[in-house]
């Protein structure tokens, strides 16, 4: 690399200089956001999980959904008569990755969902609450608002920037990409180790970065060319990507009939596969449908048609045969969550994305190890790092483990739970043993998990998807097991004060 782009010893240093800082700036961020993206990958799978005792099916049929639709709507007149009709009714159709039916309606703060039962009938109530919670940890840190998702963008855009800078810095990184030294001791063991992680994992590196930019600025952007092209009416421009919502009219009409439409629908579309559909303004002269549909062999995340309640289709998003950019925009999401490929590649995401995590730790005591050869030591700040590797983890498992008791505090509990961690390796005093206690603890909590997981669920916890995520749990217990007995064992005496099985150390 340094051959065709001749970088100067000077520049490769800005570059350094401009690496290390990037990565100091949003180090603790960053790796909470890669941690949970990781596990988002497999939300649909967590959703599952998380109601493991669902009938599951891959067929729903017409004349069924549209009894569910309306016990939905007499379900709400008879428990809401106050309150006005559903503004929304939305059908979840099953699929393949999540095979699954339920009905949902919505009116100001009123929101119910059902799963739905063979005969249409209303079943137990839809409760995917950890998993949204873990979702919106990963895109906004649970920060309300759109404030949040900009944040979360501003860290892809930081992360595509230490992709870059790190690649600058080190101008031999790809010469020596099939370059490992295991002969010349642990620490440029594990300095080569990151190095060949950075250099062979780049790529998917700027993608996750890019998209998760885009999806996070997406707000800012649409301001942005609202201002620009359109005189400040974001209303217009979000009309031209998104499907457009009509206006109420607050006229009753009989419920439309949805079922002649998804037939028709089905019969010609034969390469679209319909995952929902809503019924905006059900039961007035203002409501229309909206199917979504994905399309197996894209990468766009769906395409969506209206049609009015005689069957006629009125409007179609285009996002499939739209603009470049409203094809990549609509691309980014099946890209960024690995969500396109099937199971083999959310698996290759998720140690991608683990790698991710690596370089995040790696990074760090990189810095670490260059202020103790300056002579300075700060080892509040190791501790705190230390807790942060260990606890963010332990957090999000300890936000599942309490969801088993009170559901819907999982903000509350994450949050508290990561400031009392940070507060116990202020007290503890010593980096190994916050490691340890919290790599304890973190053991623990997993194996809590999956004890109240089968005692809730029995038998339907090892099946369906929860056989995956049960599976992933059992091997994550049993690899930190290794590492815990590793990490006993007595340090030799060229190891350095930092413990590779703790957070590993590297040098340039």
């Amino acid at each position: 690399m340094a051959t065709f782009l001749k970088l100067s010893p000077n520049t490769v240093r800005a570059n350094m200089k401009a690496h290390s800082g990037l990565g100091l700036l949003i180090s603790a961020a960053l790796y909470l956001v890669c941690i949970t993206g990781v596990i988002a990958i497999f939300y649909p799978e967590f959703e599952r999980w998380e109601q493991a005792s669902i009938n599951e099916t891959l067929y729903a049929k017409p004349e069924v959904v549209q009894k569910a639709i309306e016990n939905l709507i007499t379900w709400h007149t008879e428990n809401n008569p106050e309150a006005k009709p559903f503004e929304d009714v939305w059908v979840g159709l099953p699929t393949t990755e999540m095979p699954r039916f339920y009905v949902g309606g919505h009116i100001e703060n009123i929101e119910a969902q059902f799963f739905v039962n063979a005969d249409g009938s209303l079943g137990e109530k839809v409760d995917h609450e950890w998993t949204h919670f873990l979702v919106k940890l990963h895109y906004a840190l649970t920060i309300p608002g759109i404030w949040g998702m900009v944040l979360v963008g501003t860290i892809g855009m930081v992360l595509a920037g230490l992709v870059i800078s790190g690649i600058a810095a080190h101008p031999t990184i790809f010469k020596n990409a099939f370059s490992l030294r295991i002969n010349r001791g642990q620490r440029q063991q594990q300095v080569d180790l990151h190095n060949r992680i950075g250099a062979w994992s780049a790529p998917f590196l700027l993608i996750i970065s890019l998209t998760g930019a885009l999806i996070g600025l997406s707000q800012v952007l649409l301001f942005a060319f609202a201002n620009t092209f359109f005189n400040g009416d974001t209303t217009k421009i979000s009309n031209t990507v998104f499907m457009p919502h009509p206006e109420a009219t607050n006229v009753a009409a009989p419920l439309m009939n949805t079922a002649p439409i998804l037939e028709k629908f089905s019969q010609g579309n034969p390469g679209l596969l319909p995952y929902y559909f809503s019924i905006h303004f059900p039961g007035t002269t203002a409501q229309l449908m909206e199917i979504g549909a994905y399309l197996p062999d894209r990468l766009v995340w769906y395409e969506a048609f209206q049609f009015n309640p005689k069957g006629e289709q009125v409007k179609r998003l285009g996002w499939s045969d739209g603009d470049l950019g409203v094809q990549i925009y609509a691309s980014t999401y099946r890209l960024h969550f690995g969500h396109y490929g099937g199971l083999p590649i959310k698996i290759i995401y998720a140690l991608l994305g683990m790698g991710m995590c690596y370089l995040c730790i790696t990074g760090m005591n990189i810095w670490f190890r260059r202020q103790q050869q300056a002579g300075s030591v700060n080892h509040r700040l190791e501790r705190t790092w230390v807790s942060l590797v260990w606890g963010l983890p332990l957090a999000v498992a300890i936000s599942l483990l309490a969801d088993f008791v009170i559901p819907t505090q999982q903000v509350i509990v994450f949050w508290s739970a990561t400031l009392l961690i940070l507060i116990g390796s202020a007290v503890l005093k010593s980096r190994e043993r916050v490691s340890l206690c919290l790599h304890i603890s973190l053991v623990a909590t997993l194996i809590l998990i999956l004890a109240a997981h089968f005692f809730k669920y029995g038998p339907s916890a090892f099946s369906g998807a929860s056989i995956l995520i049960n599976s992933i749990l059992l091997v994550i217990i049993a690899l930190l097991c290794v590492g815990l007995m590793i990490k006993r064992r007595p340090l030799t005496k060229s190891a350095s004060v930092y413990s590779s099985t703790d957070a590993p150390v590297l040098t340039d």
